[in-house]
């Protein structure tokens, strides 16, 4: 009798495990067709191959518009490519086809002269569409290229050496101290020669720790050469990390990303991907810090992408369960704000401190498709750890 029973609790833990690595299976497929069925199939508010975006003002009355952004197309499909190794012959298909349909949105956000940098919204089109007023004062207050658009959609697409090439040489062209010295930083930064966040001649340099993350991944992706602006972006998020400055001033040192959980998102990514040495000494504070966050999440996409990045930095952690799509989108995931901007951005110490937090300066971004491919994401990481640990 204790032999039968023994060998039906065998069973019914291998039917469960079983069970658990299906519903996972299908929930991974579910998602990616979800996602696919949110791309535009053809122009209109947004261009064809885009993913709907968002925008909300945080002063009152707050104004929701649709927003054509090309950021969160840009960074969805650069997320699923890089899943795409990892997934099923079928699901695979079909997050190469949503990667390859979004590249014909791309070419309305490239710099009008042909080169390789590409601006937020699409170009000679106003700022910030459906804005009670600010949109028309594009004249005043032009959009140019930026770095994180331009990595993210070289990285997102099959682009061609030529492009890395002249992208890397307009990043170094533009970082502090070449033409202008940065004065929206901590003074002990103001000297160091790091990548910029925006790509306009004109433009006082600006940092952001998220985007020079970006800015890393893209040069160390395409192979490019190394130089003394690399070296110095690495030691800057070094020291960064080393002052833990992601948890004591998160908006100060990421105008755009903000959120701490959102910033050790970026560094553990780029620690994974490419073991750089200087990073790879803060992978147990990060870990101590991530866990911290988690502990007292309540978004749920926060939750999500701290134990993503829990994954990555090698550490572990306790599963997130959710059960369906449907089951996802009654969560506050559509609360949640990976992206913002602030226009005080580059302004000088003390004006930018203060008004980086006055909120008709500040706009949230926000894309239903992009929560789901970090949902995804963390399916298919978290899956891929058990692969590879039952080896």
């Amino acid at each position: 009798m204790k032999k039968q029973l023994t060998i039906l609790f065998a069973l019914v833990f291998i039917n469960t495990n079983g069970l658990f690595a299906q519903t996972d299976a299908a929930l991974i497929s579910n998602l990616l067709a979800d996602i696919e069925a949110m791309q535009f199939k053809q122009d209109g508010e947004f261009y064809t191959g885009m993913f709907p975006g968002y925008r909300r003002c945080a002063g009152f009355p707050h104004n929701y518009q649709p927003d054509n952004n090309i950021f969160f197309t840009a960074i969805t499909a650069f997320t699923l490519n890089k899943l795409t190794p990892h997934l099923s012959n079928d699901d695979k298909a079909t997050a190469i086809r949503i990667s390859k349909n979004a590249t014909a949105a791309y070419p309305h956000y490239r710099n009008p002269n042909g080169k390789p940098y590409y601006s937020f919204w699409p170009v000679n089109a106003p700022i910030l569409p459906h804005a009670f007023f600010i949109n028309r004062l594009t004249g005043v207050l032009a959009q140019g290229d930026d770095a994180d658009d331009s990595v993210m959609i070289l990285l997102a697409s099959a682009n061609n050496d030529n492009d890395n090439t002249a992208l890397k040489e307009r990043l170094i062209a533009v970082s502090n101290l070449k033409k202008r010295k940065i004065n929206s930083t901590f003074k002990k930064y103001r000297d160091i020669p790091a990548y910029s966040t925006y790509l306009g001649e004109k433009m006082h340099p600006d940092f952001d720790l998220a985007v020079q993350c970006n800015i890393l991944y893209f040069n160390f992706e395409k192979k490019l050469p190394l130089v003394k602006e690399d070296s110095a972006t690495i030691y800057l998020i070094t020291d960064m990390l080393n002052n833990r400055a992601y948890m004591k001033s998160p908006v100060y040192i990421s105008p755009s990303y903000v959120k701490p959980a959102i910033l050790i998102y970026h560094v553990a990514r780029l620690i994974e991907a490419f073991k750089i040495a200087e990073l790879q000494l803060y992978r147990d504070q990060l870990i101590d810090d991530a866990n911290k966050l988690l502990a007292k999440a309540t978004n749920i996409m926060e939750r999500i992408i701290l134990r993503t990045s829990l994954l990555r930095l090698g550490a572990e952690v306790s599963e997130l369960t959710i059960n369906s799509i449907a089951e996802f989108e009654k969560t506050d995931q559509d609360h949640f704000v990976f992206f913002q901007a602030r226009a005080a951005f580059a302004q000088p110490t003390p004006v930018k401190q203060i008004l980086l937090h006055w909120n008709y300066l500040i706009y949230h971004f926000y894309s239903a498709a992009y929560n789901k491919a970090l949902w995804l994401e963390y399916l298919v990481l978290k899956n891929n750890q058990k692969l590879q640990q039952k080896k």
